[in-house]
C-alpha cells in the first residue's frame, strides 16, 4: 500500500455520523441516533444546528446552497436552511418507500436520488428489494431503479454522466448512466468488495473512497474498481467519508463504536477523523 499520512481524531460526541458534507468552512453531518443535524468545525467543536424528528439520514447541498435531507423514519425530504436550521417539507415519499429512506445525492441540475432500503435492518432478513427514488422540485418523485440490495452511499462523477451506488448487503458498487428527467440506465457492476459498503466519495484521480461498515475499514478503489489503499479502525463501524476543507485536500472519516452490553440501551460513540487526501475532491456530493 502507498505511504501516506495517518488519520487523526477531529471530533467526538456524536452517535452515528452519516452523510458528511463540506460547506462554508465546516463539515455538516446527520447525527442519526441523536436525531439532529450537526455542524463540525475544524477545531473539533460540534454544534447542533437543529433537531430532526423523523431521524436524519442522507443529505446534500444543492448548487444554490440549500440543504436537502431525507428522514429515515419520516420518509420525507426536508429543505433545511443553514445555519439557522429552519425546516420546510419538500416531499412525502411514504407511498414509494417500503422501509427506510437512506443516503441521498443531488445533481447540478436539481435531480436528487434517495435510497429506500427495502427492509428494516435488524428486524427482517436481508433481501434484494431496495430501490432508488428520483425527485425533482418541479417534476415530482418516482422509482428509477429497483432490486437493489440495501442502497447506501452515492456519488456523481464530475461530468454528471455516472452515478455510483454502494449496495451494502450486495457487497458491491454499482454504476448507472444518468439520463434525462432523473432516469438511471445501464446498471452495471463497478466493483466487488471484501465487505459491506456504506458511504463513499470520489477524488480527482477517479478513485472512490468507500466505508466498509461491518469491517471497520475504508478502502480506496482505482478507477477500475480495484483496492489500492486501506485504513482500518479496529472495533469500530466505518460509516462514511468525504473530501473537503477549503483546499479540498482533507479526507474526513466517520466511524462509531457500538456498546451493546445492555441490549435495551445501545450506546453509540461516534467520531470523525481526518487526514490529508491523496487527491482532491471530485464530483458530487
Amino acid at each position: 500500500m502507498p505511504s501516506r499520512d495517518e488519520p487523526v481524531l477531529l471530533a467526538t460526541g456524536l452517535s452515528w455520523p452519516e452523510s458528511p458534507r463540506w460547506r462554508n468552512g465546516a463539515l455538516w453531518v446527520s447525527d442519526v441516533h441523536n436525531f439532529r443535524l450537526a455542524r463540525v468545525d475544524m477545531d473539533g467543536s460540534v454544534e447542533t444546528v437543529c433537531a430532526v424528528e423523523g431521524r436524519p439520514s442522507g443529505m446534500n447541498f444543492s448548487a444554490e446552497g440549500h440543504l436537502l435531507m431525507a428522514t429515515a423514519l419520516g420518509r420525507q425530504l426536508l429543505d433545511i436552511s443553514v445555519p439557522d436550521g429552519v425546516q420546510r417539507p419538500m416531499a412525502d415519499l411514504g407511498s414509494l418507500t417500503k422501509a427506510y429512506l437512506n443516503d441521498l445525492v443531488t445533481s447540478a441540475d436539481g435531480w436528487s436520488w434517495v435510497g429506500d432500503t427495502g427492509f428494516v435492518f435488524g428486524m427482517a432478513e436481508p433481501h434484494r428489494c431496495g430501490s432508488l427514488i428520483g425527485w425533482h422540485p418541479l417534476h415530482g418523485a418516482r422509482i428509477v431503479a429497483a432490486d437493489i440490495f440495501f442502497p447506501n452511499g452515492m456519488v456523481i462523477t464530475p461530468d454528471g454522466s455516472t452515478l455510483y451506488l454502494a449496495e451494502t448487503f450486495g457487497k458491491c458498487i454499482s454504476a448507472f448512466d444518468i439520463g434525462r428527467d432523473g432516469a438511471l440506465d445501464n446498471r452495471r457492476l463497478h466493483a466487488e468488495l471484501p465487505g459491506s459498503p456504506d458511504g463513499l466519495c470520489l477524488d480527482a484521480e477517479g478513485c472512490l473512497w468507500v466505508a466498509l461498515l461491518f469491517e471497520g475499514r475504508f478502502v480506496r478503489l482505482s478507477p477500475q474498481g480495484k483496492e489500492i489503499d486501506r485504513i482500518d479502525f479496529p472495533g469500530k463501524s466505518a460509516i462514511a467519508c468525504i473530501i473537503g476543507d477549503d483546499d479540498e485536500s482533507t479526507l474526513f472519516l466517520c466511524v462509531s463504536r457500538i456498546d451493546n452490553s445492555d441490549p435495551a440501551n445501545i450506546v453509540r460513540h461516534g467520531e470523525i477523523h481526518r487526514m490529508r487526501a491523496p487527491a482532491a475532491a471530485a464530483g458530487r456530493p
